[in-house]
């Protein structure tokens, strides 16, 4: 089942097959972490789906367990990614995605929920891998299939990564603001929580 439909074709102007250049474009200019060459490109760009997605639309949930099975390709438009505490809390913007951003990469690596909301912003056009897809990538092009998935490793390493900085960044923040809270009163806080949880 598609994360949404396709608008009446009446609306629809562009087949797969006009959207593969963009497709094979946007993935050979894709930053340092995925080094696909341009027939890789081409054979990866065989297994996406184009969908088309009016502004406004939420087309990936944060939490939500279903349609968490793929990642997208942004070819065309803007996307805000959104997250939310909890749901009684209006969300935060955390980026506006820009065409060539990947989206919802870590539902085609696990059947977790998904961590936070996508809504088009604009009219939205983007390149869908399902994990169907990328199972069949697996089995017919294994080498293609171990660079993209060697690339998304290492993009949310470099995630992991940003978030750890983005966190000592707030405790220095959290300290200096609470002056009686200094970092042994956080670490015996961690030590507690960690044997509550044991």
């Amino acid at each position: 089942m598609p994360l949404f439909r396709r608008p009446p074709a009446s609306r629809v102007s562009s087949t797969l097959r006009d959207w593969t250049p963009r497709i094979v474009d946007v993935l050979l200019r894709m930053p340092s972490w995925l080094r696909l060459n341009k027939t890789e490109a081409r054979i990866l760009a065989g297994y996406m789906d184009i969908q088309f997605v009016p502004a406004g639309i939420v087309f990936i949930r944060q939490d939500d367990p279903t349609h968490a099975d793929g990642m997208m390709l942004l070819l065309h438009g803007e996307v805000s990614v959104e997250k939310s505490a909890n749901q009684q809390v209006d969300s935060l913007v955390v980026s506006i995605a820009q065409p060539g951003a990947l989206l919802g990469e870590m539902g085609i690596l696990n059947d977790a929920p998904r961590s936070a909301s996508c809504v088009a912003y604009t009219d939205v056009v983007l390149a869908l891998l399902t994990r169907e897809a990328l199972e069949r990538l697996v089995s017919e092009f294994p080498p293609v299939a171990a660079k993209l998935a060697l690339g998304i490793a290492s993009r949310l390493a470099e995630r992991l990564r940003s978030t750890s900085s983005k966190l000592s960044t707030l405790s220095q923040v959290t300290a200096a603001m609470h002056p009686t809270l200094d970092a042994s009163t956080l670490a015996g806080g961690l030590k507690r929580n960690k044997a509550r949880r044991q």
